[in-house]
């Protein structure tokens, strides 16, 4: 038995916990999900459309994924296939163990393409 700071800590045994619920407890305590969340669907971003070298920019708010596109012409491939676009990075994202939900679902809703 310690004390620290004027509180009584106290050892005791725990059941063994492995990585792959431990690191998303972690997340969740720390309270890192949603920018860990955000990560993942940016990553995905680029594994998905294969587009990562014709985007300048991207970042994601409110559900939304922004991003900007340096040529027209793959501006354009991306924004005829969004709909299939969404849901390939929410399947993506969906299967990552590091990803947590609320409501099971995935996080991106809305694509938009500059």
């Amino acid at each position: 038995m310690g004390n620290y700071k004027g509180k009584s800590i106290s050892l005791e045994r725990k059941q063994a916990v492995s990585l792959e619920d431990a690191i998303p407890q972690f997340l969740k305590s720390m309270r890192w999900s949603a920018e860990m969340n955000e990560h993942l669907v940016l990553s995905a971003w680029d594994k998905v459309t294969g587009a990562g070298a014709y985007t300048l920019s991207k970042y994601m708010k409110n559900g939304v994924l922004y991003c900007g596109i340096s040529s027209s012409v793959v501006r354009n491939q991306l924004f005829f296939n969004k709909e299939a676009i969404i849901e390939a990075i929410n399947k993506e994202v969906l299967s990552d163990p590091l990803f947590s939900s609320k409501d099971g679902k995935g996080p991106l809703k809305t694509l938009i393409l500059r």
